[in-house]
């Protein structure tokens, strides 16, 4: 479902403050749902995996932007080539 233009202008109208308490709640209430599904098992793995994905940005052992998103269109491509 598409945002109605009239709320979409109504929320862009807004100081930026209110803008951004909006922007908070709305991803807070998003947050909340996809916790609502995960098990605990998942929800420890994620944070295992964040943790590990952390550490290694803070010790300069990553991949640049542009590596990363031409294998994303190179394996895009392959699956749309099948």
């Amino acid at each position: 479902m598409a945002v109605p233009q009239q709320l979409l202008q109504q929320l862009l109208a807004l100081d930026e403050s209110v803008r951004l308490e909006i922007a908070h709640t709305l991803l807070e209430s998003v947050d909340a749902a996809v916790d609502d599904h995960m098990s605990n098992d998942e929800r420890a793995r994620l944070e295992v995996t964040l943790e590990r994905s952390l550490a290694q940005a803070d010790a300069g052992q990553t991949v640049p932007a542009d590596e990363v998103f031409r294998a994303l269109r190179a394996r895009r491509a392959s699956r749309v080539a099948r």
